[in-house]
């Protein structure tokens, strides 16, 4: 009679097993679904220049749905926060911002001084963030500098990179 037993463990085990794989599915079925979540662009995003070959290409901010809901909610608050106090104009800061980018790209693919980078830019209420590689430390500083000159924009954010040499570019 003692051999009765064994195949009730063996059943017992069966469900924890299913529980296990079933776990595991539903794990990775949630990982599937963040990571086929949409994704949402808000601000203006260009590449200006392309002369750095080697230089990884940079993406636009994107934010997930949620993200960007609870974003518009702070965009609003911050509009009305300064029409109320007179501060902006009508459409808030943000509406220039498409037309800014632009001419912001256009400035700095024309500027032959900047020919040799591979630079990407964003723009939201103004701010202008400098993506990308420059060749030196003096180019990162014109470049920053040519950006912050440009009428429109209030404030610079540089996360650029410098490239490091290669033997082929001795």
């Amino acid at each position: 009679m003692r051999d009765a037993h064994p195949p009730r463990v063996a059943i017992a085990a069966g469900p924890a097993k299913v529980m296990r794989r079933g776990l595991v599915a539903l794990v990775g079925a949630l990982a599937v679904t963040a990571i086929a979540q949409s994704m949402v662009q808000l601000d203006p995003f260009a590449q200006a220049t392309s002369g750095l070959p080697d230089c990884p290409a940079q993406s636009p901010p994107l934010l997930t749905e949620q993200e960007a809901r609870a974003e518009s909610h702070v965009r609003v608050e911050r509009g009305t926060r300064c029409a109320m106090e007179g501060t902006c104009e009508p459409g808030g800061a943000y509406r220039h911002d498409p037309e800014l980018n632009e001419r912001v790209r256009a400035l700095i693919a024309a500027d032959r001084r900047f020919t040799d980078t591979s630079v990407w830019l964003t723009t939201s209420r103004r701010w202008v963030t400098l993506r990308g590689c420059v060749r030196s430390t003096a180019q990162r500083r014109a470049l920053n500098a040519a950006v912050a000159k440009a009428p429109g924009v209030e404030r610079v954010f540089d996360e650029l990179t410098i490239a490091r040499r290669t033997n082929s570019q001795h």
